[in-house]
């Protein structure tokens, strides 16, 4: 997995490529942990690069919306394909944010 953060304003932009599993989701764990220490609590989490994603990643998204909830922020996430959408949706976590088609859709999503 790689992993790019860019920053936008006052939201950070994650960029996931690759597989989101027991292996790579520490990775992502610790980089949520220090974005939010750092005082940001608005996330995006671009997807389009996205391939996989198991229990474990799921783990971390729902740490991605903790975190940044009990700060007053929150998470969007875009270009999510569709087998990615299929695991979030049956895993009920499009209920836990919004699920946009594009980098602006978020961001104006998170700044509203």
């Amino acid at each position: 997995m790689n992993l790019t953060v860019m920053p936008h304003g006052d939201i950070r932009i994650i960029r996931i490529e690759g597989r989101l599993d027991g292996i790579t989701s520490p990775q992502l764990e610790q980089e949520i942990l220090r974005l939010c220490e750092e005082g940001c609590h608005r996330l995006a989490f671009e997807m389009d690069a996205l391939e996989y994603v198991s229990s474990a990643g799921l783990r971390v998204l729902l740490l991605a919306v903790k975190k940044t909830r009990a700060a007053g922020g929150r998470v969007a996430l875009y270009g999510v394909g569709s087998a990615i959408r299929e695991v979030l949706e049956i895993s009920g976590f499009l209920s836990l944010f919004p699920v946009l088609a594009t980098k602006e859709e978020a961001i104006d999503s998170l700044t509203q």
